[in-house]
């Protein structure tokens, strides 16, 4: 008898710890829904907030992304402008270099001569040459009536006052100063002193090949008739945007019967080369 009671107090001790275990339960669950039902905006505003603040970092990296871009954008627009103002200034040297270029080849016509006859005197073997002179314009055209002179000598010397012009000016093709400019002096022969040439073109008056509508300029009239007094004044051949003013004499041993035509560069000197081919040998 005392062993049954014992077993049966045994059961309900154990009846009762599985009830205070599932009041237990109950009442923790409950005391958990209930906190979490109280807490749940604070829960749910806990949440917004990191997402607000995760939200937040991302926008500010992204800001940043987007400024580092747009620092990059800058420098590279920069260094476009910079690159632009580069090959801005190496066009203007490419034309300059094209002009300079270009005005190398051009050649102004200015005279022509032959050689209408040549003897060689018998006793003392000396040369002399009628040679027929007329200047040009670039065209080719005569602009005065030719004249005649027999020099002596087989060897024909054309001197000149020549007067060439600071590069910017040629490259500009300024109306008075785009070309070199030249003076016929004198004509004369291998045989004869200078001195004792034949006058060209007179002191004073225009280079028919540069007149302009006939008419000297007063600029043309300034370095003629104060020729050699400029040549010699280095601030005035500065202040007149002159490179060089001297004189030449362009010469060429000339074949009976042949033509020359005397040439200038806009930027060069004075030349002499045939005009025609060489006559064969037995011509005369």
């Amino acid at each position: 008898m005392a062993g049954a009671m014992e077993g049966l107090s045994t059961i309900n001790s154990f009846i009762r710890t599985v009830i205070a275990l599932v009041v237990i339960g109950g009442v923790s669950a409950a005391g958990y829904f209930g906190y979490t039902t109280y807490n749940a905006k604070d829960f749910e505003a806990r949440a917004k907030a990191k997402e607000l603040a995760d939200a937040q970092g991302k926008l500010a990296q992204v800001e940043g992304d987007l400024a580092a871009a747009a620092e990059q954008i800058e420098q590279k627009d920069a260094r476009i402008q910079e690159q632009g103002v580069q090959i801005d200034e190496l066009n203007v040297r490419l034309d300059k270099l094209e002009t300079s270029l270009r005005l190398l080849k051009v050649e102004h016509r200015v005279a022509k001569f032959t050689a209408v006859d040549q003897t060689t005197d018998e006793a003392t073997g000396e040369i002399s040459t009628l040679i027929e002179f007329v200047e040009l314009n670039d065209e080719g055209a005569p602009i005065d009536t030719p004249r005649q002179f027999r020099i002596r000598g087989d060897t024909v010397y054309i001197d000149a006052w020549v007067v060439k012009f600071q590069d910017k000016y040629v490259e500009a093709e300024d109306l008075e100063r785009g070309t070199s400019i030249m003076l016929f002096k004198r004509i004369f022969g291998s045989g004869q002193k200078p001195e004792d040439g034949y006058p060209l073109d007179e002191v004073g008056s225009a280079p028919k090949a540069y007149a302009r509508g006939g008419q000297m300029s007063d600029f043309e009239k300034k370095i003629w008739g104060d020729f050699w007094n400029i040549a010699n004044d280095l601030e005035q051949m500065q202040d007149l945007g002159i490179v060089s003013a001297d004189g030449k004499a362009a010469n060429m041993k000339v074949v009976k019967g042949r033509s020359y035509q005397m040439t200038i560069r806009s930027i060069g000197d004075p030349t002499i080369r045939p005009e025609e081919p060489m006559p064969p040998a037995d011509a005369n």
